[in-house]
């Protein structure tokens, strides 16, 4: 059989109601967990079946050939692919015993059938039962769903019926290995990244974002000779803010001085990944503060200091730059109960930041939170991971040369 070339319709096997998308390209369905397991082979599986075929010197089986030239591999244990297979089984294994109710979802899935797929008299179609579909996207979903209904006990799913789970698929149809191969590129490839703190901002679940939003909902702030909903100073959505908006910062900068807020220096690497309250480092006791009591110290810090400084973020100062939004945070973390480093006797934040001279100069900031260009002009690009940290010195070392240089004192 040659794997580039595949004529013959498929007009026997599973029957199944279809859409038509692209005559004679593309289809669509919906079907359930436990036939499409059954349709479409393990990745994991074959790809360690073929490595077991070549360590006893026989020929890799033809669906594993044809796999591989349409996908990349899953490899071991500690590569991404594989990570994010177990990340995913963790998720799925969550969504189907309710613990996220309605907030969750599989990705449609995408498979692909070398051979033609064709509708019979009474209008059905047919799916190759043995070795007849790969999954062209969302292969890491179909690996995971092999992965749970393996161990159903290992993810508390003993008595989950996967013929209850239904899937949406696309199937593309009678198309040669170069098309299937231009599609995974397209579908990789094509699209924008989405900026991970971006995407973080959005996360419902996550500690930091939910104490983020809490704060955009309940805070107001001066606002001229007025007050105004936090919430319509914060950007949603994008990923910067423009020099002209009248919005202070994204929502995703308000979630870093969040973060660091919440875990100090550690935040400041934390900020794009996901929180948890359990993430907040114990005391001497293993203990650490109730979930509540955190939530209201950092609302209540930040909303301050918010409220108290609210037309040095109208006026766009270096105050509203990621990595000092960074280091600030990490240094108001000094000032909670939880804290692991927390002021020295009498040091009050206020005290700390008094003479801090926020202008977006380059002789304050100038290798710490910003940079000179070739031409003269002040660069704020670097993000928190890369200056939160010095930032972080420079405000909590007044002495130092950084310390001295954000403060004016030359």
């Amino acid at each position: 059989m040659s794997i580039t070339t595949f004529t013959k319709p498929v007009t026997t096997g599973f029957p199944i109601q279809l859409s038509v998308v692209r005559e004679g390209v593309m289809v669509n369905a919906v079907i359930d967990g436990e036939n499409l397991l059954y349709l479409v082979n393990d990745p994991a599986k074959v790809e360690e079946d073929a490595k077991r075929a070549v360590k006893a010197g026989y020929e890799i089986d033809p669906y594993a050939r044809l796999r591989a030239e349409v996908q990349r591999p899953i490899g071991t244990a500690g590569s991404k692919k594989a990570k994010n297979v177990g990340e995913y089984a963790d998720y799925i294994a969550a969504g189907l015993r309710g613990d996220f109710d309605s907030a969750w979802s599989v990705p449609q899935i995408t498979l692909w059938s070398p051979r033609p797929l064709s509708r019979d008299e009474s209008g059905m179609w047919h799916l190759p039962i043995r070795d007849g579909l790969i999954a062209l996207d969302a292969e890491t979903q179909v690996t995971a769903l092999h992965r749970i209904k393996k161990n159903p006990a290992a993810y508390d799913l003993e008595d989950f019926d996967f013929g209850e789970l239904k899937l949406s698929i696309e199937i593309f149809h009678g198309i040669s290995v170069m098309a299937a191969r231009q599609i995974f590129h397209d579908r990789n490839l094509k699209g924008v990244p989405v900026d991970k703190s971006l995407a973080m901002s959005m996360d419902g679940r996550d500690f930091g974002t939910t104490v983020t939003r809490k704060l955009m909902e309940s805070l107001t702030v001066p606002f001229g000779e007025d007050t105004a909903p936090l919430a319509s100073l914060i950007l949603t959505g994008k990923r910067q803010v423009s020099d002209k908006a009248a919005e202070w910062m994204t929502m995703s900068v308000l979630r870093t001085l969040i973060s660091t807020a919440m875990l100090g220096k550690a935040g400041i690497h934390a900020a794009s990944t996901g929180i948890e309250y359990e993430d907040i480092p114990t005391d001497s006791n293993n203990s650490r503060p109730d979930q509540a009591v955190v939530q209201r110290e950092l609302m209540e810090t930040v909303g301050d200091f918010l409220q108290q400084n609210a037309e040095l973020f109208h006026a766009k100062t270096a105050i509203t730059a990621p990595a000092v939004v960074a280091g600030l945070g990490a240094t108001m973390n000094r000032t909670m109960s939880w804290s692991t480093d927390p002021m020295p006797e009498g040091i009050t934040l206020d005290a700390l930041l008094e003479n801090v001279q926020w202008e977006r100069e380059a002789k304050y900031w100038s290798g710490i939170a910003a940079k000179l260009t070739h031409t003269g002009k002040v660069s704020w690009a670097g993000g928190a991971r890369d200056s939160g940290h010095k930032v972080y010195d420079a405000l909590n070392n007044p002495d130092s040369d950084t310390g001295m240089q954000i403060r004016g004192r030359f």
